[in-house]
């Protein structure tokens, strides 16, 4: 499968530290500061359509329930979102609005809409157009995450009605590391990361895929499972280095692909 190159900037990268800026209103983005993971799989495509996805990543999805693939395609598109934000406290402004608009220029962002509508819940298309809009005319970065929160809780609403399905959520977990596996494998050639918005992404694929865990945990049914699964993506941390470095790191994408085996391993054992 063929990847079309993305047009990057020169690697512009400034000092300002992710770590600084607290988005206590959006807990979906509480953990920014933490090292992402990668995996490298040639089946984590999780676009989850027939057609379209990033540069044609159809999915294969074909053991995936529908309410998983509809999750992890929210954590998808989420994960676009954030990895756009930290692109831009980065002084990648060009690369951040790109990477914010992608969903919707390939059609994945179109296709969600529809399922998130067909579930009775609102469209965040606006949501999602006012937050790269605030990047696109050079925001202070506390609009920019105001903006990021309200995308936030559009998709905490959209995700609302399937709180019950734990197993569905747990899968989506599942399918949302191997998508930052396969972003983080494909973004590095040669022993350096070419592709700086696929880092960032599968970076933020990581840091969602944490969340969802940590909410997990709170669950009766999935309390112990998600324990283990939070431990394991510990080891993700060697993946990626310091992400607020000038440099990004780039890793043995082995080691995400063993974290991606592992939590689905443990998620067979959810009901």
């Amino acid at each position: 499968m063929t990847r079309t190159p993305r047009p990057t900037q020169p690697r512009r990268w400034t000092t300002l530290a992710v770590a600084s800026v607290t988005l206590a209103a959006a807990p979906a983005f509480a953990d920014l500061r933490s090292a992402p993971i990668t995996l490298t799989s040639p089946d984590a495509r999780i676009w989850l359509a027939e057609q379209g996805g990033e540069a044609g990543e159809a999915g294969t999805t074909a053991n995936a329930s529908n309410d998983a693939a509809y999750l992890a395609k929210i954590g998808v598109v989420e994960g676009h979102m954030l990895a756009a934000r930290n692109l831009y406290v980065l002084g990648q402004k060009a690369n951040a609005v790109a990477l914010s608009t992608r969903p919707q220029e390939e059609g994945s962002l179109a296709d969600l809409v529809r399922q998130i509508k067909e579930r009775g819940a609102a469209d965040p298309s606006v949501t999602i157009a006012a937050f790269t809009s605030t990047m696109a005319k050079n925001a202070p970065i506390a609009e920019v995450d105001a903006s990021l929160t309200a995308v936030a809780q559009a998709f905490a609403a959209a995700t609302a009605l399937d709180a019950d399905e734990v197993r569905a959520r747990f899968d989506a977990v599942v399918l949302l590391l191997k998508a930052a596996a396969d972003e983080y494998s494909a973004s590095i050639e040669n022993g350096a990361v070419a592709d700086v918005m696929g880092w960032h992404e599968a970076h933020s694929f990581v840091a969602l895929a944490r969340q969802r865990l940590t909410d997990l945990a709170a669950l009766p049914l999935s309390a112990a499972a998600s324990a283990k699964a939070s431990t394991a993506l510990t080891d993700a941390d060697a993946a990626f280095g310091d992400p607020t470095s000038a440099t990004p790191f780039a890793g043995d994408p082995q080691i995400l692909l063993g974290i991606a085996a592992k939590v689905e391993l443990i998620a067979s054992s959810v009901r």
